[in-house]
C-alpha cells in the first residue's frame, strides 16, 4: 500500500465516535435520560428549543457525581459502568459504552451541574467543542442538570442534514414517550420552547401508557402474559405505536413486534396494526445489548422460543377477549328472543293448535325442489356496459338497496350505492384537477391527537391538503386541528381519512404524493354515498336517475358493476315459459 497511514488525533477521532451516537437531538436526549435513569432518578424534566437545535436541558435528582470525578465525565470511554471484560457479558444498565457525553461535547457546547448527597457545593464544569472551558462551585440540590446548546456549531457539514425544526422535536417527543412507556415509575416532565408536553406523575404501565397516547388508547387495552395489547377493534394504520421494552429499555420490535403482529393476523385486516407495549424481563446472559451504535436494537440468544411464547400469549389474550365478548352478545340476543317468542306465543297459540304445520312443511319442501331445478337453467344476469342511459321505467325498489327498471324488453337492476359512488367521485376528481373544490367550515373542528411520527407526516403532507379542500393548522404539541373539509367529504370521516393517510405518507415519494392525497380523499368523498337499505322517495329516485344519466360509467370507483340486467327471455325462463 502506497498511500500513508495516518494515526487521527483525539480531535478528529472522537468527531467520527460522535457521527455514530449523536445522530440528532432525540439521540442527544436519550443518552442523557438514560444516564439520569442509571443515576437512580425518580424525577427527570426535559426541556428542549427549537426541537433541540438551539438547546437541551435534562435535570434529575439521580445521585450526581462527585467534584473529584467531574473532569473524567466528558473523557473518551469513560464510564461508572464497566470495569472489566466479563462485565460486558451481563450489561444491566443503560448506558454502559463511556463515549455519549464525550461524543455530545465534541460537537457542542455543554453546562453541567452535578452534586452528590454527601457534598455541600454543586460542582458546575463548561464544556466546548470537547474542552473544558471553566470550573466552579454553585448551589444546587442533590442531581444533576446538562444543557447542550449550539449542536453541530463546528461541523456544519452534519448540522445541514438535520431535519426541519418540527421534524427533529417530534423524533425528541417519541424518544421520551418510549421512555416513559419504559419507566412508568419514573416522574417525567416534557416542555418545549416553554409549552408542556407531557407532565407524567404515574406508577404503572397502563398510567404510561395512558400519558403518552391517551385516554382512548388506554381503554382499549387487553392485559397479557407480557404486557399490554390493544383490542381486535382499536387498530392503527402503522406501526409507530408499537414498544418494546426488554430489562427497562426501549429497543427497536425486531421479533417480538413479528410475534405481536402475527398473533393479530387472524384478527386484523391487511394494513392495520396493533398498539402494543411489551415488556419483557430477560436474563441478562441471553441478552446482548451491545450490538448497535445507539443501543437501538438488542439481541437474544433465544429468538424462536422468545417469538413462540409472546405470539402464543397475545393469541390467548385476544381468544379470551372475543370469547366473554361474543359470549355476552350471545346471551343478550337469547334473552331477546326468548321474550319475543314468550310475547308471539301468548297471542297466537289458540290459532297455533287448529293449523297443520305437517302439511305445509311438506308443501314447502316440494315447493322448494321445484324451484332449484328451475334456477340451474336460468342464466346469471348481465353487467351492463352502457354507453348511455336509455329511457327507464322505474317499476320501484328492492331491498331499499336496488333500484327497479324495465326498458323495452330488459330488465335493469341498479345499485343505488354504487352508482352513487360513481357519481361522487367524478365530481370532487374534477373539482381538485380543476383547482376548484367546494369545501364546508366544520361547526366544531376536528381534533386529531397524532404521535410525534404521525405529527411528522401530517406536517409534510399540509400543503397538499390544503390544495385539495382540506384545512388544518397544528393544534399543540402533539394534535391537528381540522377546520374545513370538501363538500362532498363527510364531516365525521375526516380522522378516518387523515389516519388512512399518515399510513402511506411516509413511504411515498414527494412528487407522487399529491398523486396519493388525491385518490384517497376522493375515496373518502364515496362514504357520503347513499347507503345500501336507505329509503329513497319517489323524487329522490328521479333526481339521483337524472344526474345518472349525465355521465354513465359501468364501475363504481372500487370495480363493483353498478348496474346488471336480464333479458325477457331470462326472466320467462324462471318461469318455465321457455
Amino acid at each position: 500500500m502506497s498511500q500513508k497511514i495516518n494515526i487521527l488525533p483525539p480531535a478528529i477521532f472522537n468527531l467520527l465516535a460522535a457521527g455514530e451516537v449523536v445522530e440528532n437531538p432525540a439521540a442527544v436526549i436519550k443518552e442523557c435520560v438514560e444516564n439520569s435513569l442509571d443515576a437512580g432518578a425518580t424525577t427527570i424534566e426535559i426541556a428542549i428549543e427549537r426541537g433541540g437545535l438551539d438547546s437541551m436541558r435534562i435535570t434529575d435528582n439521580g445521585s450526581g457525581v462527585q467534584t473529584a470525578q467531574v473532569d473524567k465525565v466528558f473523557l473518551p470511554h469513560a464510564t461508572s459502568k464497566i470495569e472489566t471484560a466479563a462485565d460486558l457479558e451481563k450489561i444491566g444498565t443503560l448506558g454502559f459504552r463511556g463515549e455519549a457525553l464525550s461524543s455530545i461535547a465534541a460537537v457542542s457546547k455543554i453546562e453541567f451541574v452535578t452534586r452528590t448527597n454527601d457534598e455541600k457545593t454543586a460542582t458546575k464544569i463548561e464544556v466546548e467543542g470537547g474542552k473544558v472551558t471553566n470550573k466552579s462551585h454553585v448551589a444546587r440540590g442533590q442531581g444533576t442538570t446538562i444543557t447542550i446548546s449550539n449542536l453541530f456549531f463546528n461541523t456544519p457539514a452534519r448540522k445541514k442534514f438535520l431535519r426541519p425544526v418540527y421534524a427533529e422535536k417530534n423524533a425528541v417527543t417519541d424518544v421520551i414517550g418510549r421512555l416513559i412507556l419504559a419507566n412508568p415509575a419514573v416522574a417525567f416532565k416534557y416542555t418545549v420552547d416553554g409549552d408542556i408536553v407531557f407532565d407524567y406523575r404515574g406508577k404503572t404501565l397502563p398510567e404510561a401508557i395512558a400519558g403518552v397516547y391517551g385516554d382512548d388508547t388506554a381503554a382499549n387495552l387487553l392485559s397479557f402474559k407480557y404486557g399490554y395489547v390493544s383490542k381486535p377493534t382499536f387498530a392503527k394504520r402503522n406501526r409507530t405505536s408499537q414498544t418494546l421494552i426488554v430489562n427497562g429499555r426501549a429497543v427497536e420490535g425486531g421479533i417480538v413486534a413479528d410475534a405481536v403482529n402475527a398473533a393479530f393476523q387472524n384478527y386484523m385486516t391487511v394494513g392495520n396494526f396493533p398498539f402494543f407495549a411489551v415488556n419483557l424481563a430477560v436474563d441478562l446472559n441471553d441478552v446482548d445489548v451491545n450490538i448497535h451504535p445507539r443501543k437501538a436494537q438488542i439481541k437474544f440468544s433465544c429468538e424462536q422460543e422468545i417469538f413462540d411464547k409472546v405470539r402464543l400469549a397475545v393469541t390467548e389474550a385476544v381468544d379470551a377477549f372475543l370469547h366473554d365478548k361474543h359470549t355476552n352478545q350471545f346471551n343478550q340476543a337469547n334473552d331477546q328472543e326468548l321474550h319475543q317468542r314468550i310475547k308471539h306465543f301468548s297471542s297466537a297459540h289458540t290459532n297455533a293448535v287448529k293449523s297443520a304445520p305437517h302439511i305445509m312443511n311438506k308443501y314447502d319442501d316440494i315447493e322448494q325442489s321445484r324451484i332449484a331445478r328451475i334456477a340451474k337453467n336460468v342464466p346469471p344476469p348481465v353487467q351492463t356496459q352502457m354507453t348511455a342511459v336509455p329511457d327507464f321505467n322505474v317499476i320501484g325498489t328492492l331491498f331499499d338497496t336496488y333500484i327497479l327498471m324495465t326498458s323495452n324488453d330488459t330488465f335493469f337492476m341498479l345499485d343505488q350505492h354504487a352508482a352513487h359512488e360513481r357519481l361522487l367521485y367524478d365530481n370532487l376528481k374534477k373539482q381538485i384537477d380543476s383547482g376548484a373544490v367546494d369545501i364546508q367550515r366544520m361547526l366544531e373542528p376536528e381534533i386529531m391527537v397524532l404521535n410525534p411520527q404521525e405529527m411528522t407526516k401530517m406536517t409534510a403532507a399540509m400543503p397538499f391538503l390544503g390544495a385539495m379542500g382540506i384545512e388544518c393548522q397544528p393544534f399543540g404539541s402533539n394534535c391537528f386541528r381540522v377546520t374545513a373539509v370538501p363538500v362532498l367529504v363527510l364531516e365525521h370521516g375526516i380522522s378516518t381519512l387523515l389516519e388512512n393517510l399518515l399510513h402511506d405518507v411516509k413511504s411515498t415519494p414527494p412528487d407522487k404524493l399529491s398523486t396519493l392525497l388525491q385518490e384517497k380523499i376522493i375515496m373518502q368523498c364515496c362514504r357520503n354515498a347513499v347507503k345500501a337499505g336507505q329509503k329513497l322517495s319517489n323524487d329522490q329516485i328521479d333526481f339521483f336517475l337524472k344526474q345518472f344519466r349525465q355521465k354513465v360509467r359501468p364501475t363504481c370507483p372500487h370495480g363493483r358493476p353498478i348496474v346488471v340486467s336480464y333479458s325477457k327471455d331470462q326472466v320467462e325462463k324462471l318461469f318455465s315459459r321457455k
